[in-house]
């Protein structure tokens, strides 16, 4: 899992967050931390916007497994950052997601997060084809020669 700092290919979901005092540290610096926090919401808002809960009715869900994080350029107090989602990859029970955080066109973080699709003891399963139909637009393109 390399992050490349890049837009995402293809079309993402995007979402747009001010930055308060409670997410900076002492030097009005974005706390490292807030940028997983704003990415949870970020996926948890393009699931929501392709009809699919955060926990199914049978109790299966998405659980992160690991994630690599990189950090180009700050974010600070009072900024209006954009986190632009998108699906990496889907494979069996697994999904890797990008989240690109800009500030206008200028690069900050970017973080890559694989999730396994889990039932409710926690035993990965298949990811439903029904959702990754509804994955399909926020999708990623190959990248040329790939």
């Amino acid at each position: 899992m390399q992050p490349t700092s890049s837009r995402p290919s293809g079309r993402a979901f995007s979402q747009t967050y001010r930055i308060y005092y409670a997410d900076t540290d002492a030097g009005g610096i974005v706390y490292h931390a807030r940028y997983l926090e704003f990415a949870e919401r970020s996926r948890a808002e393009m699931l929501r916007q392709v009809g699919h809960p955060l926990v199914g009715p049978a109790g299966e869900q998405f659980v992160a497994r690991a994630a690599a994080l990189s950090w180009q350029k700050p974010a600070r107090l009072d900024d209006l950052i954009t986190c632009e989602t998108s699906v990496m990859q889907a494979r069996g029970a697994s999904i890797r997601i990008r989240h690109a955080f800009f500030r206008g066109e200028e690069a900050l973080v970017e973080i890559q997060i694989d999730l396994v699709h889990v039932n409710s003891a926690m035993r990965p399963t298949r990811v439903p084809d029904a959702l990754r139909a509804r994955l399909a637009p926020f999708l990623e393109s190959p990248a040329p020669g790939a």
